[in-house]
């Protein structure tokens, strides 16, 4: 019988006007953080869209997520249907996974990211999701209308983190008639609401006072914002390696 051996796993996916690809993106640079700061293993999930196409082609958007996760709970079967159930019916479990090969998975998804993340945890039958961060997201605010409460209470989500810019001004702008004609949701301008108290424990909400929508991924900012999404068990390689350096160099 196999050890079992658990891993960890960040995959980050961005909002809108994100060029797959462009070494700029925030969403390489935290996949180049990960690989050169801890022992996690990250990928990245980018599209493009405009603001505009934002209301078209989201379940394509939620579909390439949930391809990239099931590579992480069972080999892949041809002729298995993955498809979408209506509202997410029977989805939302949690899939098994190999018990030689157990991922401890972590999603961060910012603006119409986190849309993306909770339209594939609700659509497909994704793995079970560790923690949870939906940074200045673009999505339903009420955890009842966007399935948090049961994605929380079926155990496929552990734990949720949301993020609130104080200075957010792309939100503002996506609570208008426009944005919620286009599919807008404003949970990183309002915070989490309507959650049932029997999961609130396992939501945390962190407030940006002096940040605007994506100041939180600036040059300056971005080792602080990643530091937030880094499992306990993933030890810093910088961290470990000024230990090498202290017992090979003690101070005298």
């Amino acid at each position: 019988m196999p050890i079992p051996v658990v891993k960890t796993l960040l995959i980050f996916v961005p909002g809108i006007l994100t060029f797959p690809g462009d070494s700029r993106n925030w969403s390489g640079r935290a996949v180049t953080f990960t690989h050169t700061r801890s022992y996690a293993r990250a990928e990245k999930v980018e599209y493009f869209c405009g603001p505009i196409g934002r209301a078209f082609g989201q379940n394509n958007r939620c579909h390439k997520l949930y391809r990239t996760l099931d590579q992480y709970c069972s080999p892949y079967v041809q002729g298995r249907d993955d498809s979408p159930s209506p509202r997410g019916e029977g989805r939302g479990e949690g899939k098994p996974v190999s018990p030689s090969q157990q991922w401890h998975i972590t999603l961060v998804g910012h603006s119409n990211g986190a849309a993306v993340i909770i339209g594939a945890l609700s659509q497909f039958p994704c793995p079970r999701i560790d923690s949870l961060h939906l940074v200045c997201g673009a999505c339903e605010s009420s955890f009842h209308k966007n399935r948090l409460n049961y994605l929380l209470t079926r155990n496929a989500v552990k734990e949720v983190s949301v993020y609130v810019a104080k200075k957010d001004l792309a939100l503002r702008l996506a609570h208008t008639w426009a944005g919620r004609l286009l599919g807008y949701g404003v949970l990183g301008l309002h915070g989490a609401r309507h959650v049932l108290p029997s999961v609130k424990r396992r939501v945390r909400e962190i407030d940006w006072p002096e940040y605007g929508h994506s100041d939180c991924w600036h040059d300056n900012n971005l080792a602080e914002t990643l530091s937030n999404f880094m499992p306990p068990s993933s030890r810093s390689v910088l961290e470990c390696g000024r230990e090498e350096r202290a017992a090979a160099f003690p101070s005298t």
